[in-house]
């Protein structure tokens, strides 16, 4: 990869796992001279520190950001734009700022105004994670394979957008661009609404488990760990996210609504090739997913 990849300082303003993630890949494969980390609790920086996500740390987000060549706010998404305002105006020539944020056409627009026309934005996704978070769940191959999702507009400097495609093929990721707005409906579809549908079938679960105590939950195995998976997230992580990203989640939500109903009429019908049809073609899809990532 070339020194267009290269930043010498990155600041990370939130070193959970995405941030500290961020922070040991690039301190891994040579991407940067030195990794700042900028958070309001110094016990959780300190420990960002000691597991090699980060070269030092200050909870003064101006002073952080002053060196930086890159910042990157890996912070909830409805605190990234507020964090952006808080220190725009010690942000150093040419600097280009970006971010993690699950959805994108809020972010990227108050980051632009935020902005204006000095630090160039450049909004990100890295679709990587887990369940876990935390700096203590970060590891430095956390974005090997895994698509990296660039969101530009109109107002997106190029050159800013090369450098950071770059940085995420040089992390090891996929790299795909897509507007704010086709990003919102995207995710809302392979990733927001899966969480939803997790809430609900846990819900159903619990309703019927109190209708017939120990006969429900007693059973549950694989399918419903696996569907359920998702639910260990921070909640007030995943409210945020559906708040910002509500009309795309919605849009999504009655693609499904109407899709259930229609399998519900199918099973109802008794028509056993029809039904087996239904289960033959979610596999066939999951086997062609699977196939993609390879």
């Amino acid at each position: 990869m070339g020194d267009e990849a290269n930043f010498d300082v990155i600041a990370i303003v939130g070193v959970g796992l995405i941030g500290g993630s961020l922070g040991m890949a690039a301190r891994a494969r040579g991407l940067t001279k030195r990794v700042i980390g900028i958070g309001r609790n110094e016990a959780r920086l300190d420990r960002a520190k000691q597991l090699n996500a980060i070269d030092s740390y200050t909870l003064d987000r101006s002073q952080g950001v002053a060196e930086a060549d890159l910042v990157v706010v890996c912070t909830p998404v409805r605190d990234i734009v507020p964090n952006i305002k808080a220190f725009a105006g010690s942000l150093k020539e040419g600097a280009i700022v970006t971010d993690v944020g699950s959805t994108k056409a809020e972010v990227v627009s108050g980051a632009e105004a935020v902005l204006g026309a000095g630090p160039h934005f450049v909004g990100g996704h890295p679709m990587a994670g887990s369940e876990a978070s935390g700096v203590e769940a970060a590891r430095p191959d956390l974005f090997e394979g895994a698509a990296y999702i660039i969101t530009p507009t109109d107002r997106t400097n190029l050159s800013a957008m090369r450098k950071m495609l770059k940085f995420a093929k040089a992390i090891g990721a996929r790299t795909i661009v897509m507007s704010p707005e086709e990003h919102d409906y995207a995710t809302a579809l392979v990733s927001h609404v899966p969480h939803v549908l997790a809430a609900a079938a846990l819900s159903i679960a619990n309703e019927a488990e109190e209708e017939h105590p120990g006969d429900i939950f007693s059973i549950a195995a694989g399918s419903f760990r696996d569907l359920t998976r998702v639910s260990g997230s921070p909640p007030a992580l995943w409210r945020d996210i559906c708040l910002s990203n509500s009309e795309a989640v919605a849009a999504a939500l009655l693609r499904f609504e109407k899709e259930l109903a229609a399998i519900r009429e199918v099973i109802e019908s008794g028509d056993c090739d029809a039904v087996e049809n239904l289960f033959k073609r979610a596999s066939e899809l999951r086997e062609m997913l699977i196939r993609s990532r390879e």
